[in-house]
This record gives structure tokens, C-alpha cells and sequence, in this order.
């Protein structure tokens, strides 16, 4: 038999100690829903996120993904700036 996970999904800030309380400690945090987030999920696995509905769909992209197009675009992405 299979042990249900608890997963936390976005936590930033006191929230995380309330969802603490009411689910125990989480197995697995995640920054963000995303396509890595979501493949480490199992079937009866109990996702728990700080924001949005329960049914969201997972991002393609993963949050360090996301900053470094922002750096790059912003232009202080280093790599760009030593090429």
C-alpha cells in the first residue's frame, strides 16, 4: 500500500504555518504549479496550494525558467552581458 503525499504548492509567507496546522507537515514544496510540480504528484496524493482554485492547470514552465526570460528582457542577465 501506497502512502498519501502532502504537497505545498506557492507558500511565501505566514500562510504556510496555518496550512501546517491544518494538513501537517508537507512531503514535498513547490514554488509553483508547474509541469516538474505536477509529474511529482501521485494519484491520492493531497495538493495543497496558497492561491487559486484546486483544479489549475500546471504551468510548462518552471518559476526560475520564468526570472530568467525577465532578466534576459530586462537586460541584466549576466551571461548576456559578458557575450
Amino acid at each position: 500500500m501506497t502512502r498519501r503525499l502532502v504537497h505545498f504548492v506557492g507558500f511565501r509567507d505566514d500562510r504556510y504555518w496555518n496550512a501546517v496546522r491544518v494538513f501537517g507537515q508537507p512531503d514535498m514544496i513547490h514554488d509553483a504549479w508547474d509541469i516538474y510540480a505536477a509529474n511529482d504528484t501521485a494519484p491520492g496524493d493531497l495538493v495543497v496550494f496558497a492561491n487559486g482554485d484546486g483544479n489549475q492547470k500546471p504551468r510548462s514552465f518552471t518559476v526560475e525558467a520564468a526570472r530568467s526570460r525577465e532578466r534576459r528582457a530586462s537586460g541584466k542577465d549576466t551571461l548576456l552581458e559578458s557575450s
